[in-house]
């Protein structure tokens, strides 16, 4: 077979060049021998650091990819496995099944299939429950693995210490949290409203340059995590407070640089005790669930709002950072304040 001869020192520089000009036969595994890397090829061709040639060796037929389709082939029949969602939540080692209509009496055939599938999960849950209530915390059902609702999940360097039916904790911000952390200018003062356990304080002290963050959370298991979590991290310039912003943030003679109200569903609500605390020339980052078309007119209406409290403000950026439901986004507000 005709084979890329490359030293151990070159045998990476190698494998990215034959992957790039897609010349590695990949129906074979590379091979080790002595002090050099064979990479099987699909056509001669002239390879930087490594020597082409015929070899006689046995390259091991790479096997077949697992995929949660061929795990269920036998269990489920095609129109079953296609109703499965394209992805799933994951959140640290517990993966979050999405059950959907029809396939209930499988559903410990598939969580035990993806136990299979992904190495890193333990757990696999069901939602039972959607968030609600108070606290925005939900219910959910173990299927499979370890018998547990805790983890700790990692996200931008930082580790997240949760439950997932004590707190509300959503994976698929981390872009988000790592957007707004990547705008703090070296030594602001931060304050993150419904801090919850602590992923907004927490990824933006690994990844800026804050003086100093603080949180506010209501919900004392969600706050019981979030000192823990300060603590896992070693994160000397987080402060979280426990209780009622209402009550809480009139009390404080602080103002802030820059302001984080992660609550999408009444995040404009809040606008009168925030302002006050905002510096001038400060940022605040304001999110809520809202139909594409409606964007305009909110980032008005927030406008309006904001003028009625004393403040002028602009409106610098919509930034659409998820999707909530078919229609419906996420979506932050990043406003400047005059």
């Amino acid at each position: 077979m005709l084979a890329a001869c490359a030293e151990l020192k070159n045998a990476e520089k190698v494998k990215q060049f034959l992957v790039k000009h897609n010349l590695w036969n990949r129906d074979y595994l590379p091979m080790k021998a002595l002090n050099e890397m064979f990479f099987p090829l699909n056509k001669a061709a002239k390879v930087p650091s490594a020597r082409v040639k015929r070899v006689k060796l046995n390259f091991e037929l790479r096997p077949d990819k697992i995929t949660i389709k061929s795990l269920l082939a036998k269990k489920l029949t095609e129109k079953q496995v296609a109703l499965l969602p394209k992805s799933q939540e994951i959140i640290g080692s517990i993966l979050v099944l999405e059950i959907p209509p029809g396939l209930e009496k499988k559903e410990k055939l598939i969580a035990e299939a993806y136990l299979k599938l992904l190495p890193r999960i333990e757990t696999v849950v069901k939602k039972a429950k959607i968030h609600s209530g108070e606290y925005r915390t939900r219910t959910v059902k173990v299927l499979a693995g370890k018998k547990t609702k805790e983890t700790i999940h990692r996200e931008s360097g930082v580790q997240l210490k949760l439950h997932l039916e004590k707190a509300y904790f959503s994976p698929k911000s981390a872009n988000e949290r790592l957007r707004i952390a990547r705008q703090v200018k070296p030594g602001e003062e931060v304050l993150v409203l419904f801090s919850g356990i602590a992923p907004f304080p927490l990824v933006l002290a690994k990844n800026s340059s804050a003086s100093k963050i603080y949180g506010i959370e209501m919900n004392p298991l969600a706050h019981g995590y979030a000192v823990a979590n300060v603590h896992l991290n070693k994160a000397q310039n987080v402060v979280i407070h426990r209780g009622d912003v209402r009550l809480v943030l009139p009390k404080w003679r602080s103002k802030f640089d820059r302001i984080v109200l992660p609550l999408p569903k009444a995040s404009e609500q809040f606008l009168e005790v925030v302002l006050p605390k905002a510096k001038k020339g400060s940022m605040i980052h304001l999110y809520s669930f809202l139909n594409e078309k409606d964007l305009s007119s909110s980032a008005r209406k927030i406008k309006t709002l904001c003028k009625q409290e004393g403040r002028e403000v602009r409106v610098l950026r919509t930034v659409k950072c998820g999707s909530f439901s078919p229609g419906i986004f996420r979506v932050c507000f990043d406003i400047k304040v005059s």
